[in-house]
């Protein structure tokens, strides 16, 4: 694995989603439920509170690493847009992690229990927006970082140097 390969945007986008995995784990909801004097708290994460947008999230932390592995690695074709890649994948996770910070997935309580019952986001879900912003960003500077490149690579020919000779 050669890392003199990988683009700073490839590193800030592994790194992110390294850290997306682990933010799965955290505890992204939290209920607060207090009766009769008697209080009790509970919270679950990612993989307890979402149906199906946990695994989405998921393989958009596996993408994240994926891609500057095989960069690194060079098994990574030239024909696949690394970065655009990187750049798709961390806006749908930026986008489904602020869906689920406005629509909190609480299930349905009866009106007697409202005022007793309450549904909070966790540190989790923050840090989730956190690590889908780095994706993005990671894939936008490595797109960015790519476009730089191959304009250094694709120079204009060179002119001929001056003839020495004198006219006659």
């Amino acid at each position: 694995m050669d890392t003199s390969r990988l683009s700073t945007g490839d590193m800030i986008a592994g790194v992110s989603g390294a850290a997306l995995l682990i933010v799965l784990f955290l505890p992204w909801y939290g209920v607060d439920v207090e009766v009769a004097g008697f209080s009790a708290s509970e919270s679950v994460n990612a993989w307890e509170a979402m149906g199906f947008i946990d695994i989405l999230l998921f393989l958009i932390a596996v993408v994240a690493i994926a891609v500057p592995v095989a960069r690194a690695t060079g098994s990574l074709p030239e024909d696949v847009p690394g970065p655009l890649l990187l750049l798709s994948a961390g806006l749908l996770g930026l986008l489904l992690v602020l869906f689920r910070i406005i629509d909190i997935p609480a299930p349905d309580i009866p009106a007697i229990a409202e005022d007793s019952v309450d549904f909070g986001r966790k540190i989790g879900v923050f840090l989730g927006l956190i690590a889908t912003a780095g994706i993005t960003y990671g894939g936008w500077r490595a797109n960015a970082e790519a476009k730089i490149d191959t304009s250094t690579t694709t120079a204009a020919p060179a002119v001929p140097p001056p003839s020495t000779s004198t006219p006659a």
